[in-house]
């Protein structure tokens, strides 16, 4: 399958998807939920590249490394929505490498935990500010995890790859469902409890 394809399905799926769940099952006016509809999508893709890349950063320079080059976002204007990375040097050691690369996904299991703390409640009511806090701590992990557990199946030399010849694909991929089946109960239960909510009638001031 083509991979720009791939990466369109997958963003359909775990981004645009629940997104509708969420709003399509609420009991919010359709004249609020359609620009959230809209304007978070977009919001997820300034978002998810950024962030993934800042997290190599900051691991970058906990293992004592530092970098050279950054770009947080692909260049769309030109055609190109993918390929955000960093240039990282100062790297020597097998621990080193690891903590660098795995950043990104130690992010995503905290943002994940994050998500299921503050959304369970059911403290948001408006419909951007759910929509907007479900996507960045619940859906941006979730296609992250996702989108580079299919890059590893696929045989792509991305972060997984890197991590899985120093600890080992069995840990990898162990740590990979178990990481992945949080987040998608995270997801399910945020959509569970938040489908029946009425942002007009019940809206707090968050």
């Amino acid at each position: 399958m083509n991979a720009s394809l791939l990466v369109t399905l997958e963003i359909l799926a775990v981004v645009v998807t629940p997104l509708l769940v969420l709003y399509l099952r609420g009991e919010w006016l359709l004249r609020r939920t359609v620009p959230c509809m809209v304007s978070i999508p977009v919001l997820w893709y300034f978002t998810y590249a950024p962030l993934h890349e800042l997290s190599h950063v900051a691991g970058t320079y906990l293992a004592g490394g530092r970098v050279t080059y950054i770009r947080l976002i692909p260049p769309f204007w030109a055609g190109q929505f993918g390929h955000a990375w960093i240039t990282p040097v100062g790297l020597k050691t097998d621990l080193q490498w690891l903590v660098m690369t795995s950043a990104p996904y130690v992010l995503d299991v905290v943002c994940v935990v994050a998500g299921y703390i503050l959304l369970r409640k059911r403290f948001f009511r408006r419909p951007f500010v759910l929509g907007f806090t479900f996507m960045l701590l619940g859906l941006r992990p979730a296609f992250d995890l996702v989108c580079e557990t299919v890059a590893l199946g696929m045989g792509v030399r991305g972060d997984l790859n890197h991590i899985e010849k120093t600890i080992g694909g069995f840990a990898v991929r162990s740590l990979l469902i178990l990481s992945i089946a949080i987040s998608g109960f995270e997801i399910a239960e945020v959509l569970r409890r938040y489908g029946k909510v009425s942002g007009d009638a019940q809206a707090v001031n968050v």
